[in-house]
């Protein structure tokens, strides 16, 4: 039972790390971004590409895929969905999947349709035994990097002036142009976050999924779902929902392997029955 607790908990932080890249860029530009799992899959390929060439180090292949992530971000962000009135929603939802339809052609065109694995000693290190159990280095790389990922993030929006400009851009960008402060270079910065972090989520996946053009909608859906059943506007709910979908894939998905993904939607479903703004979100309420 701790191994299946120790591998969910791993596999939902992958999941959790995607889920905080939805939540960071709706609160900061209200758009849900449905090219995130295409993105994952860019980030995975990077990596690949960074091998090839002979920068195999866990090390410098992470920064820099972040790097280069959150540039592809900023890019985005600037030329196409800032040009997009706020107003035209539907129509940043729909470029956003056509962006991801984007994102997965390119795959095809530079990387070929076959699937590809990180090296065996990508991750360093050797197994480690905690509570008698054999952990390899993919898993307690994935569980380090991951909760590292979350404590800097949480750092930087919550003790960094910068940071507070980012969340109060977040929370009333009328309010923050009244105070000096310029929203687009915020929400730049948060969509580079965003899609830096969604990136490094590309690298950590390999324990569940090879690397190839077709693995961004598994975790793309999946990081939906864990934002919705933690909170679209709470960070830590995002882990949260990842965590939970996470080891309910490992606990379950042995005996209900055709099933899980049925499994893991409809626990969203009832979750917005019950609760429409998340397990940790918090309603708003509107003014008339």
């Amino acid at each position: 039972m701790s191994d299946v607790i120790i591998i969910g908990i791993t596999f939902g932080l992958v999941y959790g790390l995607v889920a905080i890249s939805y939540s960071l860029i709706w609160q900061s530009t209200g758009l849900i971004h449905f090219a995130q799992g295409d993105l994952l899959m860019i980030g995975g390929f990077i990596a690949i590409t960074l091998i090839g060439r002979g920068i195999d180090s866990m090390i410098l292949v992470l920064p820099i895929t972040f790097l280069v992530m959150a540039v592809i971000g900023a890019v985005m962000q600037n030329v196409i969905y800032r040009n997009i009135p706020p107003s035209r929603a539907v129509t940043k939802i729909i470029a956003s999947i056509a962006m991801g339809i984007v994102f997965k052609n390119l795959a095809v065109l530079i990387w070929g349709s076959n699937s590809f694995s990180l090296p065996d000693n990508f991750f360093p290190g050797g197994p480690i035994s905690i509570f008698g159990i054999s952990i390899r280095p993919v898993y307690y790389w994935t569980l380090s990097i991951s909760v590292a990922l979350v404590v800097l993030l949480v750092l930087f929006l919550y003790k960094t002036k910068f940071g507070l400009a980012v969340r109060l851009t977040a929370y009333n960008s009328e309010l923050a142009k009244l105070m000096g402060i310029n929203p687009t270079i915020y929400q730049t910065v948060a969509f580079m976050l965003a899609i830096g972090i969604t990136g490094v989520a590309g690298i950590l996946c390999s324990p569940i999924s090879f690397v190839s053009y077709k693995m961004g909608l598994a975790f793309g859906v999946k990081g939906f779902a864990a934002a919705i059943i933690g909170g679209l506007d709470s960070l830590p709910g995002a882990i949260i929902g990842g965590i939970i979908i996470g080891i309910i894939e490992v606990a379950f998905g042995r005996y209900i392997s055709g099933y899980i993904d049925a499994v893991v939607f409809g626990i969203m479903i009832l979750v917005l029955i019950v609760r429409p703004h998340g397990l940790f979100g918090k309603s708003k309420p509107v003014k008339i």
